[in-house]
């Protein structure tokens, strides 16, 4: 009987540890911009919750559950994750449904709106912009790069370098983009399109003295994170990479 509890317990660990991998993004911070804190923070709180629940039910001096009970609880919790999970995808569909009839009802010559060009442009720029940060050299993507983006970017690898720190990038992938807002207005400087990336990568900083790594994991971490493109000089350009917990598309 023992024995059939731990088996129970150490399944019942698995599954709490997969639950969390799916309801929780990992920060990857050698990515584009270097990820954010708020990513990190979502998955302290996940585990924190998981822990809470595990406790509860392994009570000390209470009775344990049986197989039943174990099933009952898998089930809540792998409801609770697909739950989540079918809310962000649902708002993310209705948010792109509605950005690509705008996007279409904004193109005229001149101006750049087409949603199939736009997507393949996104792409481009993705792996151009990843490779600019790895570069640690913004003139790398100065083209997809707004003016205030680019200032702020190295600002930030001014200050890697002071800490003699490297960004390491491998197995880079574009997984896909969507559009979830979309706005037009006479001239470009209010013109704004906003994709939500799926991208997948290993991404981590070493010190350039001792080659150690010393932030974010040596292996692969899939995010979602959110692209702001303004017109700037008449192009398209990255303004602001925002993480996927920061935005409601609801809102938008």
């Amino acid at each position: 009987m023992e024995k059939k509890m731990k088996k129970h317990k150490v399944i019942f660990r698995i599954l709490l540890i997969v639950i969390c991998c799916m309801c929780f993004t990992v920060t990857g911070y050698a990515r584009a911009g270097g990820g954010g804190s708020s990513g990190g923070s979502g998955g302290g709180s996940g585990s924190s919750s998981s822990s809470g629940s595990h406790s509860h039910y392994y009570g000390q001096g209470g009775r344990r559950g049986g197989p039943v009970e174990m099933i009952i609880w898998w089930g809540t919790f792998i409801c609770m994750a697909g739950a989540g999970t079918i809310v962000f995808h649902y708002g993310i569909q209705k948010a792109k449904r509605k950005s690509l009839r705008s996007m279409k009802s904004f193109e005229k010559p001149g101006e750049e709106w087409n949603p199939k060009k736009m997507k393949k442009y996104v792409k481009h720029a993705y792996f151009v912009i990843q490779e600019c940060w790895r570069r640690q050299d913004t003139s790398y993507a100065e083209k997809y790069l707004s003016k205030n983006l680019i200032q702020n970017w190295n600002s930030k690898l001014g200050w890697m370098e002071v800490n003699h720190e490297k960004p390491v990038q491998e197995r880079v992938r574009f997984l896909n983009a969507a559009p979830v807002f979309a706005f037009d207005k006479e001239g470009e400087e209010h013109d704004r399109v906003i994709y939500l990336i799926h991208g997948r990568m290993i991404g981590y900083y070493i010190n350039i003295d001792t080659g150690e790594v010393v932030r974010g994991k040596t292996s692969p971490e899939t995010f979602y994170e959110y692209w702001v493109f303004i017109r700037e000089d008449g192009r398209w350009v990255l303004d602001e990479i925002r993480q996927k917990d920061e935005v409601d598309v609801e809102r938008l």
